[in-house]
């Protein structure tokens, strides 16, 4: 059973009060002032939940963050009429685009709601023990909150707020230096560390654990390059013991195995709309992904570098779980493949028209075993932030940046690639560089695509590999015929009625690291706080 989520504005008046005119000043005696709620538990667990509820967003996890969070990566592209997801994929985004002042304001709006818990319970009446468990959980969802907003705004500069603001003075904060703002992570993420538990029971699947505060910590530590801290946070996870790789990949992506054993954290989400809340819990990013013959709207689609890195992950024939299909698992439970016979929305895929130069549908995290997307666009597939084989991948990174051990570096990703039916490495084939490249332009593609904060576009940044990857995309031309999708031959780009497709060509024009790594404070916030700039 799924935690329950409470949304709502929950005692928000702290925002109001500070402007309420003189006929607003009589007291509704049908509210519950702040001094009323914040008693018992339950009052603090409501909190707590209110705060989980960021992590739905749509600009969080929910939908938009996952479709637009990813058209700025080498492996996504966006429909072609979307155009918010055109801009930032051709990187032309504006401190007014959606995604940009969206996913700006709902976490700080998380934010807000984890210093009022904070703050009230620090002076609340209850057990010291209620008080800590609280605390930890809470902690851990604003150092998450930060660490997003730090990895995506402003090259990391932005406002710390670690109090509710109660005068005019502290709303308006001007920024803070990055260094400060991962202090504040830092300190956050190791408090959850220390007081959250390894585990929790079945009705409370969906807290944040141990694991997860220890999970996004070493995630922290590698994106700054912090590679020894980072090492041996994954490190602690890999000898907890607590986690195991599933079966099978498409496990992470379904209904029937949330909260498996591989899981470290996910957001929950629920198609189940309950009588008298007024609202629901579910997320619309199946429907905002799936063809529109399924009664989805098609936001975004797989590159074609991308399929091709699919048709290519080398299937091991030894291994038990490859049967007669022609791609790997990974790759099978990532896309749909036009023309490949596989059963998608109960249809053979060779049923979709693939419109618009459409090659491949996304399948993680989609109800692609239904008959059709539902007509309220809902879905309760619950986003995966973090799992066991990411944490193996970035473990076996740290190992390549600290000790150079090839051997052991491999086996981790060899870890991952067995549970797939793909071929294991072979290590006299690879030194530190070559596996670092493989790492980079192969394996964590293949692996962690369309999942978690935008995990792609985030290793692009931190590795610094975007300017020679879209350049790189640019120039390869493709064929498509009527069957498949392939690169185009010499004879191909002489004929005059062959159809020669490229992508990534603005994001090759466009892109520059400086200025597009990170985005712009949102407009609206500078407008508003004459304490912030983009600088």
């Amino acid at each position: 059973m799924k935690i329950k989520i409470f949304i709502g504005n929950l005692l928000l008046l702290v925002i109001s009060s500070l402007s309420c005119s003189d006929f607003l000043e009589e007291l509704n005696p049908n509210t519950i002032t702040v001094d009323e709620f914040w008693k018992t538990e339950s009052d603090f667990n409501k909190g707590l939940m209110a705060t989980y509820n960021t992590l739905e967003m749509s600009y969080v996890m929910g939908g938009a963050n996952a479709t637009s969070g990813h058209v700025q990566d080498d492996i996504t592209i966006p429909s072609p009429w979307g155009s918010g997801n055109i801009d930032l994929n051709n990187f032309q985004v504006s401190n007014i685009n959606p995604l940009v002042t969206g996913k700006w304001q709902q976490l700080y709006r998380g934010i807000f709601r984890a210093n009022q818990v904070l703050e009230q319970l620090d002076i609340a009446n209850l057990s010291e023990s209620f008080k800590i468990g609280i605390s930890a959980e809470t902690r851990f969802l604003r150092g998450l909150f930060y660490f997003w907003l730090a990895s995506n705004f402003n090259g990391g500069n932005i406002p710390i707020f670690i109090s509710v603001p109660k005068t005019e003075d502290e709303y308006y904060k001007p920024l803070s230096p990055k260094e400060t703002v991962y202090n504040q992570i830092i300190e956050d993420l190791k408090f959850a560390q220390t007081h959250l538990p390894k585990t929790w029971d079945t009705k409370n699947m969906g807290r944040a654990t141990w694991g997860a505060a220890t999970g996004i910590l070493g995630q922290m530590y590698l994106y700054e390059k912090k590679y020894e801290e980072a090492k041996n946070e994954f490190k602690t996870i890999i000898n907890s013991d607590i986690y195991k790789l599933v079966p099978e990949i498409s496990w992470n992506f379904d209904l029937e195995h949330e909260h498996n054993s591989e899981s470290i954290f996910e957001v929950n989400f629920s198609d189940v709309v309950k009588k008298g809340e007024g609202t629901n819990h579910s997320t619309n990013r199946a429907s905002q992904i799936a063809p529109q013959e399924a009664g989805g709207g098609r936001a975004i689609e797989p590159a074609y570098n991308f399929i091709e890195l699919c048709k290519q992950d080398p299937i091991d024939p030894a291994n038990p779980i490859n049967k007669e299909q022609t791609y790997s698992q990974r790759a099978l439970a990532t896309i749909c493949f036009k023309g490949d016979g596989q059963i998608f929305y109960q249809r053979p895929s060779s049923d979709f028209p693939f419109i618009v130069n459409q090659e491949a549908h996304i399948k993680k995290f989609q109800n692609w075993t239904w008959t059709g997307e539902p007509v309220e666009a809902r879905s309760g597939i619950n986003e995966r932030v973090l799992r066991l084989a990411d944490v193996y991948l970035m473990y076996a990174e740290t190992i390549i940046k600290t000790t150079g051990d090839i051997s052991e570096a491999i086996d981790y990703i060899n870890r991952v690639r067995e549970r797939s039916g793909v071929l294991k490495l072979d290590k006299k084939d690879y030194d530190v560089n070559k596996l670092m490249i493989h790492l980079m332009r192969v394996e964590r593609p293949l692996e962690l695509a369309y999942e978690g904060h935008m995990i792609r576009w985030q290793d692009i940044k931190r590795w610094g590999i975007g300017k020679e990857l879209f350049e790189e995309l640019s120039i390869i031309k493709y064929r498509s015929f009527s069957d498949w999708l392939r690169v185009a031959t010499p004879e191909d780009l002489v004929d005059p009625t062959a159809d020669i497709r490229t992508q990534f060509v603005e994001s090759a024009r466009n892109y520059n690291p400086e200025e597009d790594d990170y985005f712009p404070i949102p407009n609206q916030e500078i407008i508003t706080n004459n304490k912030l700039s983009n600088q």
